[in-house]
This record gives C-alpha cells, sequence and structure tokens, in this order.
C-alpha cells in the first residue's frame, strides 16, 4: 500500500499509540475551601502539595547552560545573581526550599546528564503555572497562563553572559564563584574561553528568536520557537531560522491531557500515551532540550540521540491527566451573583454549548470534546487538487490573495497568522533528507528536501523518543502505567532491562528487525511495536456533549471515520492526504471553558483582555490595552490593564495580533452579556 507524501505530518506522524487506556480520573463535586501556604492560596485542583512541588522541580531535558554558570552570574542591572531575577521577568517564584534547595522559580530546574554535568533549564510549569491576584490575594494556579516574558528572560540572560565575558571586573569574582578561590589561571582561561563561545552561540540564537512582532509577557511562538530550534540550531542550518511572529497565550493544561487534539490549531492527536508523550517531547525540544539530528549510525542504532527525559515526561502527563481546573474563589474574588448566573445558563446552552461543551465537576470522563472551528470554507472543498492550490497561495501569496481569487471564503475570523505559519513553514532537511522516523517498517515517511518544518519536527521527536526507548527500556514499561501509577515521589521506577538476545554490544535494544525486513524479532521487539502501532479504544464522553448539538455530531462524524476509512479499498492519493490534512489544520480549537475566569487574556492570541469584551462585537474591542500583571478584573473578568504592573502595552494592529473572530455574542443585549459572564463563573 503506498504511503502518502504527507502522511508524516506532525499532525499524522505522531498517530502512534500505546495499546493501554488510562482509567478514568475523579472528579468529585465538593470543592474544598482555598489554602494558604507560605503567602499563597491554592485552589481545590485535584492536586497535594507534593504532587505540584514534583510537577515545579522535576527536569524533562531541557539544557539553557552550566547549572554552576548559571548559579554563578549576576545579572548587570541588579547586582546581584541572576537567578534572583528570574521573577523580574514574570515567572512566579518558589517557596518550597524541601523540594529546591536553591529555590529557583517554579519550572527551573537542574537536569543532570549520565556523565553527572549539571545544567540550568525549564520545564513546562514555567510557561503553565499562573498567579493571579484578586483583592489583595494571590493564588496560585496550577495550568494556567503564566505571566513570564520568555523573549525578555533569554535575551536578559544573553546580556548578563556577555557582560560577564567583556568585563575583567565582572568575570573575575564569576570565575571564583565557578571555581574556587584557588584557580589557577589555566583553569581561568579554559573557564573564559567555554563561556565566550556560549555568548557568541546563545546570542545568535537570541538574535534568531527576536519577533518582529513583540510577544510581551503571557505569550511565545511556541511552534516558531520549536521549528527555529530543531531546524536551525539542532540541524545546525542557520539559513532556516525564522522571526518567531505568531505569538500565542499559553493554553491551560487542565482538561488538555484528555483531549483528543492539543494545540490551538489541532496540530497533534492526543489519543494515547504515546501520542502525550511525543507531544511533551517536542516541548523539550523547544525549550533548549538538545537532539543530535545525524542520520543513524546503522540499523542496530537507528535512533537519534537526545537530552529528552521520557519517563519523567510520562510521569508528568500522568499527574496532569488528575489536574481538574480551578472552581471561582467566592471567600478570594467575591461571591457569584446566582440570580444572574442563573440567567445566563440558557445563554450559554443557545450560544456557547455546540462549542464550549460543558464538563460538569460531578462526572467523570476520558475525552475532554473539542471543535474545531474551521478558518476557511474552501470553493471546491472535494476537489483535493485546488484544496492544495488554495493552500499554497496561501502560503505564498497570503489569505487575502486566496480570497480574491476565489478559492476561499473566510469561515472564521480570527487572526490566521498562527495555523497558516504552522502548516506552511518549509525548511532545509540537510543531514536528516531522506531519514525516515520512525523506520519505515513502522510507517515512517522519508523526509523530503525541503520539507514542512512539521514534518522534520515530527521527525526529530519520534528518533529522540526511539533513543530514549532503546536506551531506557523502563520507558516502555512507563508507558503503560496509565493513572493509577504510584506518585513518583513516592515510589522508584521500577527495574527495567532488555533481554540479552535483544541487545546491541552497547546495552542498548538493537533496532536493526524494525529496519531490515525479515531480520530476527525477539519478545522485546514485538512489545515495543505493539506499543507503537495499536490503537487504544477511546470511550465516550459522560455527560458532556449535548445531544444533538454540533459538537456531538461533528464527534460522531469523527468516530466514523475510521470505519470509512477501513471500508474504502482504495488509498488516498497524495493530493488527497495533503487536502485532508490541510482541511483539518487550518482550523482553531474550541474547548470547555471550566476555569476559564484563570486563563486571561482571551483568543488563542491573547488579543482580547477580558471575558466581557469577548462577548462584544470587534469593532467594540480594545485596540490596545496593557498587560503583565498577576492582577485580574474580577468584574469584567480579565487582565486589569490598571493594575501597576501591567507595563506591556498589547497593540492590536501589529500583525499576528488581530483581535477579530468570535462575535458569538455581538447580538446579546448588554443584560445578557453580564448574565452569561457570571455564568462563566461557575464552570
Amino acid at each position: 500500500m503506498k504511503t502518502p507524501v504527507y502522511a508524516t505530518l506532525a499532525a499524522t506522524a505522531l498517530l502512534l499509540a500505546s495499546c493501554a487506556e488510562p482509567p478514568k480520573p475523579p472528579r468529585p463535586v465538593p470543592v474544598k475551601p482555598p489554602t494558604e501556604i507560605n503567602g499563597l492560596w491554592y485552589l481545590d485542583q485535584g492536586w497535594s502539595q507534593e504532587a505540584r512541588q514534583w510537577y515545579y522541580t522535576t527536569t524533562q531535558g531541557s539544557q539553557i547552560m552550566r547549572y554552576d554558570w548559571f548559579m554563578a552570574l549576576e545579572d548587570p542591572q541588579t547586582r546581584q545573581p541572576f537567578v534572583k531575577s528570574i521573577p523580574r521577568y514574570g515567572y512566579p517564584a518558589n517557596t518550597s526550599a524541601n523540594w529546591n534547595p536553591d529555590l529557583l522559580p517554579v519550572g527551573f530546574v537542574k537536569d543532570t546528564d549520565p556523565d553527572k554535568t549539571e545544567w540550568f533549564g525549564m520545564t513546562c510549569a514555567a510557561c503553565h503555572t499562573g498567579d493571579v491576584t484578586v483583592n489583595g490575594k494571590t493564588m496560585r494556579i496550577d495550568g494556567a497562563v503564566t505571566t513570564g516574558d520568555l523573549y525578555g528572560f533569554i535575551s536578559g540572560l544573553s546580556d548578563a553572559v556577555h557582560t560577564t565575558v567583556t568585563s575583567d571586573a565582572a568575570f573575575r569574582p564569576f570565575a571564583t564563584r565557578v571555581l574556587g578561590a584557588n584557580a589557577t589561571d589555566q583553569q581561568k582561561l579554559a573557564l573564559y574561553d567555554a563561556l565566550k563561545d556560549f555568548d557568541r552561540s546563545f546570542a545568535e540564537f537570541v538574535a534568531a528568536s527576536k519577533p518582529d512582532t513583540p510577544w510581551g509577557p503571557m505569550r511565545t511562538d511556541a511552534f516558531g520557537m520549536i521549528f527555529n530550534r530543531v531546524s536551525a540550531i539542532d540541524l545546525n542550518l542557520p539559513k532556516n531560522s525564522r522571526a518567531p511572529n505568531a505569538p500565542v497565550s499559553y493554553p491551560y493544561l487542565w482538561d488538555a491531557a484528555h483531549q483528543p487534539r492539543v494545540q490551538w490549531n489541532g496540530l497533534l492527536a492526543n489519543a494515547t500515551a504515546f501520542d502525550a508523550l511525543g507531544r511533551n517531547a517536542g516541548e523539550v525540544l523547544g525549550v533548549f532540550g538538545k537532539v543530535t539530528l545525524k542520520p543513524p549510525a546503522d540499523a542496530a542504532h537507528y535512533y537519534y540521540k537526545s537530552t529528552v527525559r521520557g519517563r519523567n515526561l510520562v510521569d508528568m502527563e500522568n499527574q496532569l491527566r488528575k489536574l481538574r481546573s480551578p472552581a471561582w474563589p467566592d471567600s478570594l474574588a467575591g461571591d457569584v451573583d446566582i440570580v444572574k448566573a442563573a440567567a445566563g445558563e440558557p445563554i450559554y446552552k443557545e450560544n456557547c454549548e455546540s462549542c464550549h461543551a460543558i464538563l460538569p465537576r460531578g462526572e467523570t470522563y476520558t475525552t475532554t470534546p473539542i471543535q474545531m472551528v474551521p478558518l476557511f470554507n474552501w470553493a471546491k472543498p472535494d476537489d483535493a487538487v485546488a484544496v492544495v492550490t488554495a493552500f499554497t497561495t496561501i502560503c505564498t501569496k497570503g489569505v487575502d490573495a486566496a480570497v480574491a481569487a476565489k478559492m476561499i471564503t473566510v469561515n472564521y475570523d480570527a487572526d490566521p497568522k498562527m495555523a497558516v505559519d504552522a502548516l506552511c513553514r518549509k525548511v532545509d532537511t540537510g543531514a536528516i533528507a531522506n531519514v525516515a522516523m520512525p523506520p519505515q517498517l513502522l510507517g515512517g515517511k522519508p523526509l523530503a528536501n525541503p520539507d514542512l518544518a512539521a514534518n522534520l519536527l515530527s521527525n526529530a521527536v519520534i528518533g529522540a523518543i526511539f533513543g530514549d526507548l532503546v536506551r531506557e527500556p523502563g520507558l516502555l514499561v512507563d508507558l503503560m502505567k496509565g493513572d493509577n501509577a504510584p506518585a513518583p515521589w513516592l515510589t522508584a521506577s521500577a527495574p527495567a532491562g532488555w533481554s540479552p538476545e535483544s541487545q546491541t554490544k552497547g546495552g542498548t535494544l538493537d533496532t536493526t528487525p524494525f529496519v531490515k525486513p525479515g531480520a530476527k524479532q525477539t519478545a522485546d521487539h514485538q512489545k515495543v511495536i505493539a506499543a507503537l502501532t495499536d490503537r487504544g479504544q477511546t470511550k465516550p464522553t459522560v455527560g458532556a456533549v449535548p445531544a444533538g448539538g454540533s459538537a456531538a455530531k461533528a464527534q460522531a462524524k469523527a468516530a466514523a471515520a475510521p470505519a470509512k476509512a477501513a471500508a474504502s479499498s482504495t488509498p488516498p492519493s497524495d493530493a488527497e492526504a495533503l487536502a485532508a490534512t490541510i482541511k483539518q489544520l487550518m482550523a482553531y480549537k474550541a474547548r470547555p471553558l471550566d476555569g476559564v475566569w484563570a486563563t486571561a487574556p482571551y483568543m488563542h492570541n491573547g488579543s482580547v483582555p477580558n471575558l466581557y469584551e469577548m462577548l462584544l462585537p470587534a469593532s467594540q474591542r480594545s485596540a490596545t490595552f496593557r498587560m503583565g500583571s498577576t492582577s485580574i478584573d474580577p468584574v469584567k473578568v480579565g487582565v486589569d490593564s490598571s493594575a501597576a504592573g501591567a507595563t506591556f502595552v498589547y497593540e492590536t494592529t501589529k500583525p499576528g495580533n488581530r483581535n477579530t473572530g468570535h462575535e458569538f455574542g455581538a447580538g446579546l443585549t448588554d443584560a445578557q452579556r453580564w448574565q452569561l459572564l457570571e455564568y462563566l463563573k461557575t464552570l
């Protein structure tokens, strides 16, 4: 059977699956009152203090710079250790010295290589943990949007390193802190040369990452950064760099582990444990994880070496499956107006629920229902060549040109830049052109040159996971743990090993049976193949989708699609496969809105400051507003632009920042908007 040329798009290449389905997580109705710990208020989100501290402080494999260098680095602006300046860029401080002796901020950690070299890096907690301040009290919301300014942080770090290597007055005390008071001149020179090399390479990375449209706090162009890291740095092809100009808000994480697709444009499948591992490994590569992208040495060593810590990623995903959305805290933020909320419920059901399904807290579920909202109507949706031609016009000439040529019309008028950039970008695949990851025997497709950046990322991620798997046989066991896995901070990972007949001389899994037809497979190989190719079955969502609603119809259609495809005896052509992918991914995701009060600013690109304005016609929304403070406006429910810390000015006229779209509340009366707003607080 012919494999379509575009079958390894990141959206489809990660459709490898674990054969086990995790059990349903508890979703109890009672919500415990907020708890104050070290001056911060924590809401009932299903996590213990131990769970969140483990999540805050566990490495994923990110390696920004040597740990001893970082801890010795001084901030030239404050003359204090740079580690103390990280909260200045909006990242939450950590208060638990038991888990974090050096008191690194939330999501900043130490990573240790097998050779014991220690590195300073980040985890997903840095971008997906948010402080929310209301009425003078600060709540720490797990899984929420950070106020961190990623570009501000990396540029500030680069400036500090550069100051250290260009000033003897700065370098000498730095060298003493790293090497000790008795270091020789030769040791200091060696340290200087190494730091100078890092200064050059990191400055080049920061320069290549500078966006034309400033991200500011609470946003980043995640795909742009990941594409640059993998295609330009890991492949050592600087010409592949592009300014990351499509910033988006950090998605909130509760319920995300249960969604069938993740990312704002639904780029990645998320049905199984292996899908989740691929998504999380990609995130690691985007935040300074390292992967060696060169052709595999031979069939027995068919993978890429990387710093991805797969076993930690699996444990993190299992913890995230238990994370609950935060309930509106009446005792801290003020009581919900129940009369208005009751009036707002039927308004929500009539205007919102078909896309934003309700997840009742008293019911369990295995899948979070989502609705992919197409950005465009295709003039000839059933003509694959016409769809591909329209897509090519969008990529090369822009959306307006495709509209003018009557190839498409606009269906949903949100800023399309993120979805377009994620799917259109092509890169030189360099040394790994023609390499398939996974191997072709397992369904992989060799990279073309050039190829889509999404294909390259998928190739790199799967190769890195393979590398982790052949070195760490326990990863295969971890993928099968599910929600009932013991707490990783209480139980050491179970030892596991490959059988002697499965190993190379170096002790890794011999990958030859995955690469060469007819090669002898052991039981280990068969287990790996089963884990990577068997599809788990997803049970229906319980009580979350209204009967007959458009979301329910969309889910029924999606559920029927595999059976329909299986019944067809004719495989899709290359153009048909690509057209199907284009129509699927030129869209933005609507998800349940439980806990939405804690996730401002709104829209995929953070272009609307509060929920009240989300219910206004786009023409009446703020053209500019200030953001960056942890303070929220509890009335309009969103960022408090008047707060002292709201120093970044968001301008909706800049490319990628458009605040149009989602005008589903435009026809409501103002009284209805306030009623709906109160109801949204109850979700």
